[in-house]
């Protein structure tokens, strides 16, 4: 019934045309077609969104046995495969995407007509609309009819490279694309490498074969294991194996490859891009660093609306690409120091036995390039006033310990077990931490350690050694003395220019928690004429003593013990063991410093006493320091 009614309207529509009038536009009445509607489904999909693709299709003229089903199953796959073999080229079926959805609907308005929009104007007379002429209308209408006659069978077919004023002349413009150039490949790995950019001036063309010419120094069999075509969206047009015989020679003995068979259409006015992408060869032969593409004049065949074949470019064109080895040969380490390194200040052992267990001296970060790397040994290096202070030293990972050797000058670790390995760009966190011994209240030992090289294997078993020199802080070891922490400084600077009114302070706070005793701290009197350094550091290294002085405050808390704590008429505050106490530092500078610039408070060094009349031990503090203020 269906067939008849499209029949009898394009019969109707024939007629009427032939005495003259214009015929109706087909609309959306005449089937359950809604172009209006129609979005991109998928294989599997169900729902009115693909019975409307469905009835489109069918309304075009490609067959649905089983009808306006509303699910995706075979038979629209195969409706979708051949609705795209007649502009596109070969395609799954298994989706309809933006491209299809859009020819579909121009291909339901040519074969339905469009309506012409007639306009007011002010007077109230009827105008045309922008829209086609009458006679386009009627051009529309009859190859409309045409087509419903055919497919009725009425008349018989016509081909449309032939009729129709939808085929028209194209002529094909050839240019390298651009995004497929200076690629680096490596051994074993996949690249788009040379690209083609077409472009359909006048009509649409479709490109039916591209000549391709190898120009890499060496046969194309060894650098490339697979060859494809592929689109922008990577969808593959063209593929093979590459092999002795993939290639042909010419009578210079140059390879060249034709592929044939392509379908890759060029709508008018629009860019289409297709790529050689390549898998390189998992060994290289020595010396072969690059390798290239070309196309030349009139190596691209294409074929317009009307039948013509076009060819370009218009003159050559080529690319190369560069070949590099294995993932595993390029493999290198990165070591860095991890923020976690500890400052310099004091480790503090037990009193009674003067010994200290994983002490942390260095963290260090650990990153594999490139590769797989297995880790196979660390070399450090020690120093400070004594290395025998320490009994043994770690080599950590986390909670798992890799190796552990005797302390010496330089001490190299095997990494245990024999399976640590950082994977390819991954980092990892190494500790060294020692154990200590000899500490005293008296005599304070200084250690140090530095990275000086890491040695692994490849995922091919090569050794991969790298030489650094990556040092954590000098640490300060004892059994008796203060641990500081918490700096903090606000410093203040007025006016912005530099006058003898100008005014730049700072409040510095930190705080002190004596380990193994009572500590010392003082300001006035001998043994210590001032606990503190304090001290106006310009930018470059310059520094300079405020010259309004530097006030020393003590709290417990938020309770002023200042007075408290002072030792008879030493001058001296005594902490107590375990307690923790926060000081408070002013100072301040009359007049701005001598000359504008960058200038930064700086607490240069720390002093505290342990009790001996005679011995005062100073301890060279790190990052005690505020931010640099610009003095105008």
């Amino acid at each position: 019934m269906e067939r008849r009614n499209k029949l009898f309207i394009a019969i109707l529509s024939l007629a009427l045309l032939l005495n003259g009038v214009v015929p109706f536009t087909f609309s959306q009445a005449q089937s359950g077609c809604n172009p209006d509607a129609l979005k991109p489904v998928s294989q599997g999909q169900r729902g009115n969104e693909v019975r409307n693709v469905q009835e489109c299709l069918m309304e075009a003229g490609y067959d649905i046995p089983a009808g306006a089903t509303g699910y995706y199953g075979k038979q629209t796959v195969e409706a979708v495969k051949a609705f795209y073999a007649d502009w596109y080229g070969s395609w799954h079926g298994k989706n309809i995407g933006p491209k299809g959805i859009a020819t579909l609907k121009s291909l339901i308005a040519s074969l339905w007509g469009e309506e012409e929009v007639v306009e007011e104007d002010q007077t109230g007379q009827q105008q045309p609309g922008n829209q086609p002429s009458q006679q386009t209308d009627i051009a529309a209408i009859v190859a409309a009819v045409l087509a419903a006659l055919q497919q009725s069978g009425v008349i018989p077919s016509v081909s449309t490279t032939t009729t129709g004023t939808a085929q028209q002349e194209g002529f094909l413009v050839v240019e390298q694309d651009p995004s497929a150039t200076g690629v680096t490949v490596r051994e074993g790995e996949s690249a788009n490498v040379f690209g083609l950019r077409f472009r359909a001036d006048n009509g649409s063309v479709t490109v039916k074969s591209i000549f391709l010419r190898w120009t890499g120094s060496s046969a194309p069999y060894r650098v490339l294991s697979n060859l494809a075509l592929v689109d922008s969206q990577g969808n593959v047009l063209y593929q093979t194996a590459v092999t002795p015989s993939t290639f042909l020679q010419d009578s210079n003995l140059n390879y060249y490859l034709p592929v044939t068979g392509l379908n890759v259409n060029v709508p008018v006015g629009q860019y289409t891009s297709v790529f050689v992408k390549v898998t390189v060869v998992n060994t290289l032969p020595s010396g072969v660093t690059s390798a290239g593409f070309a196309v030349n004049q009139n190596d691209v065949r294409a074929v317009d609306g009307v039948g013509v074949d076009r060819f370009g470019p218009v003159s050559n064109i080529s690319g190369t690409f560069t070949l590099q080895a294995s993932l595993a040969q390029s493999a290198d380490w990165v070591v860095a120091r991890n923020p976690n390194t500890p400052k310099e200040g004091y480790i503090f052992g037990d009193v009674s036995s003067g010994k200290v267990d994983r002490a942390k001296l260095l963290s260090f970060d650990l990153t594999s390039k490139n590769d797989n790397l297995r880790l196979t040994s660390v070399v450090v290096t020690t120093g400070g006033s004594s290395n025998m202070n320490m009994s043994a030293l770690y080599l950590k990972y986390g909670d798992q310990t890799l190796d552990v050797r005797s302390p010496s000058t330089t001490v190299t670790f095997n990494a245990v077990p024999a399976n640590f390995v950082v994977n390819k760009d991954q980092t990892v966190t190494l500790d060294v931490v020692a154990d200590l011994q000899g500490g005293s209240t008296t005599t304070e030992a200084t250690t140090s350690v530095t990275v000086a090289s890491v040695t692994g294997l490849n995922s091919l078993g090569g050794t991969v050694s790298k030489s650094v020199s990556v040092a954590g802080d000098t640490l300060h070891y004892r059994t008796l003395g203060p641990e500081v922490s918490g700096f903090t400084a606000n410093p203040s600077y007025t006016p912005p220019s530099q006058t003898a009114s100008s005014s730049y302070s700072v409040v510095i706070r930190f705080n002190v928690t004596p380990r193994g005793g009572t500590v010392y701290m003082g300001t006035t009197t001998a043994p210590t004429s001032s606990f503190a350094a304090v001290e106006l550091e310009k930018s470059g290294g310059a520094t300079s003593t405020p010259n309004a002085g530097v006030t020393v405050k003590v709290y417990q808390g938020s309770t002023d013990v200042t007075n408290s704590l002072t030792v008879g008429g030493s001058g001296l505050f005594a902490l107590s063991e375990n307690q923790t106490y926060t000081f408070e530092i002013t100072a301040a500078q009359n007049g701005a410093p001598s000359g504008t610039g960058l200038y930064r408070w700086v607490v240069s060094n720390l002093k505290w006493h342990d009790g001996a009349s005679t011995q005062t031990v100073t301890w060279t503090s790190r990052d005690m320091y505020t931010s640099y203020t610009n003095v105008q």
